[in-house]
Formats: C-alpha cells, structure tokens, sequence
C-alpha cells in the first residue's frame, strides 16, 4: 500500500514511461508484451473475450512468450 498527497499517476509515472507495450498474436490469440532486460517477450496483457483462455496457464501475466506463434 502507498500512502501519499501525489496522485497514483505522478508517483507511478518513471515505473509506466519506461515500459513499453507491442500488441501481437500468440496461440491465436491477442497479447500485450513487454521486451525483458534478457530481451525475450514477457505478457503484459491478454486480449480475449473467451473466458477460457484466461484460465491457460500459457497466458498468465509474465509468462515467456514468441510473437506469432
């Protein structure tokens, strides 16, 4: 928990600026991910209307990811 007078969006901003998100498809479906200091894809974000590819472990936020695959 963070306990400040600033709002979440000045504190958290350095932490946002130096993240970058690429959309691509992975398995079908589509993902947000983030390049990681080893330079391999991280997800960040799933984007799926189907319940069910929420429970894929293979879709859990940071998992390793290729693009296009």
């Amino acid at each position: 928990m963070l306990y400040t007078i600033y709002p979440p969006e000045m504190v958290l901003e350095e932490a946002e600026a130096a993240r970058v998100l690429v959309e691509m498809a992975v398995g079908g479906r589509r993902i947000l991910a983030a390049r990681g200091p080893d330079g391999g894809w991280a997800l960040e974000r799933l984007l799926s209307t189907d319940p069910a590819d929420y429970l894929n472990p293979a879709f859990q936020p940071g998992a390793a990811v290729s693009p296009g695959v």
